[in-house]
């Protein structure tokens, strides 16, 4: 990316990066941390035009929830691989050359009080 002088990157972690819950301390530790990471590269590699965001998903389609899971979710839905997709493919887009040190959470408003 250095190289060619430009580049886009999406980090994938979980809206649990930024709600983390004692069933899972660790694993909400390290999420928290590709958050982090998410913006301080972006920082250090803005000025070369390379972009790095991440995906927050919420209740995702692919890892099989029981369905009253839905009931969590203001939405009332269980999210698709496809949306998760179609935000990446946005994000490493030209269309979204302007958006770097993103946490996008894509969770069907489940972080909404925050």
């Amino acid at each position: 990316m250095l190289k060619q002088g430009k580049g886009a990157w999406v980090n994938i972690t979980t809206f649990a990066a930024f709600e983390p819950t004692l069933k899972f301390p660790v694993s909400c530790a390290y999420r928290a941390a590709v958050g982090a990471y998410t913006k301080l590269h972006a920082d250090r590699y803005g000025a070369d035009n390379i972009r790095m965001n991440a995906l927050l998903p919420g209740y995702i389609d692919s890892l099989g929830h029981k369905p009253e899971t839905a009931e969590d979710v203001p939405m009332k839905r269980i999210g698709t691989v496809e949306e998760i997709a179609a935000t990446a493919a946005f994000l490493l887009s030209d269309d979204a050359g302007y958006i770097t040190g993103q946490n996008i959470r894509v969770d069907g408003g489940i972080t909404r009080h925050v």
